[in-house]
């Protein structure tokens, strides 16, 4: 892999003066800057890398996430170790990880996200009232301040911080998680990747789908929301000795205390 395009968040602070250096690396290394990449590097957070999964995930580009600070669960390789990951991309020593995605179908339009498609309330301090139905057959209504669909690798994200449960990054599966649900018997459920969600906007409330926190539509009053695994994967570049859990313990600090 030669070619290569870069995806940052010109929004940040020092953007121009990392994206400059990013391409000095690049060409110090070997590799060329072309608008038809065998891999795309987006410099910056989750978010930047969350942009670039929206822009050419479906041309079946790998995407290596390089952190430019902040958390950075899904870019997990330091600006500082970005030479060191070069170096070992040109030598052929790293892992690619397929990681499903979700879809959202409102009449036409087709929602896509790596970590998770939220419904919720357009108005702060205002419910919604959903309905919802699985493989066709109704499983419940509810309200709250929203739902939450998320993948395996959406798991960590937004779900987790609502009380969903944490899911391997290969698993196949889909989660959906209610906000703050005006009720305690519904609460978040792992199904199966190939069944299809239906959710229903009731007439509480008015609300907004967003996918990834990249792109949002306003939803009606008995609007359908179909949801179900979308029919590609994203390909990320990973550093050959990485691990989820050792991700997880870093950056979460998942899992309390080391092993005496």
């Amino acid at each position: 892999m030669q070619n290569v395009r870069l995806a940052i968040n010109k929004k940040k602070p020092d953007a121009d003066k990392n994206l400059k250096l990013a391409q000095k690396i690049l060409i110090k290394k070997g590799f060329k800057i072309s608008n038809k990449p065998d891999f795309i590097i987006a410099l910056g957070g989750d978010g930047t890398l969350l942009s670039a999964v929206a822009d050419y995930a479906h041309y079946d580009v790998p995407i290596l996430g390089v952190n430019l600070g902040g958390l950075g669960f899904l870019t997990d390789v330091k600006f500082s170790q970005f030479r060191k990951i070069l170096d070992e991309i040109k030598r052929n020593r790293f892992r690619i990880e397929n990681r499903m995605m979700v879809c959202a179908e409102i009449k036409k339009d087709v929602l896509y996200a790596l970590n998770d498609i939220t419904i919720c309330t357009n108005t702060p301090g205002r419910v919604v009232e959903f309905s919802a139905k699985i493989d066709g057959e109704y499983i419940c209504r509810f309200v709250a301040d929203g739902i939450i669909i998320a993948t395996p690798t959406g798991s960590t994200a937004y779900s987790l911080a609502t009380g969903g449960p944490i899911l391997m990054p290969n698993s196949e599966a889909i989660i959906m998680t209610p906000i703050a649900p005006h009720t305690l018997s519904v609460r978040p459920i792992v199904l199966p990747s190939d069944c299809k969600i239906e959710i229903q906007i009731g007439r509480k409330g008015k609300a907004i789908i967003v996918a990834d926190g990249q792109r949002s539509k306003i939803l009606k009053t008995g609007e359908d929301i179909k949801f179900y695994k979308a029919p590609y994967y994203v390909k990320l570049i990973k550093p050959i000795d990485s691990t989820f859990f050792k991700t997880l313990k870093e950056k979460l600090k998942w899992g309390g205390r080391e092993n005496a």
